[in-house]
């Protein structure tokens, strides 16, 4: 598991240690990333609170985006990461 964002390293790093983050956050100023994934907000150049689980061979798998006031579910996500493991298995 990784974050990202178009805050700085430095930003990334004072985070991380606050929280005490167990995951990489990686830092896309440039806003590479962000565009690729059709997430950066233009007017503010910052992108989308989003979320993105993309598999082991690099297929994206699921997503959502939206603005800040979009109330998220980490349960969502551990019910798909749940589905992708059981699809793995049985291969």
């Amino acid at each position: 598991m990784l974050a990202i964002s178009g805050d700085s390293p430095f930003c990334h790093t004072a985070f991380a240690k606050a929280r005490s983050l167990p995951f990489p956050l990686l830092s896309d100023v440039h806003r590479t990333v962000i565009r690729a994934y059709g997430v950066l907000d233009i007017d503010r150049n910052v992108a989308y609170r989003s979320t993105f689980v993309v598999d082991r061979a690099g297929v994206l798998r699921w997503g959502q985006a939206g603005d800040r006031e979009m109330v998220r579910d980490g349960r969502e996500v551990l019910r798909v990461l749940d589905v992708i493991d059981g699809l793995r298995r049985k291969r």
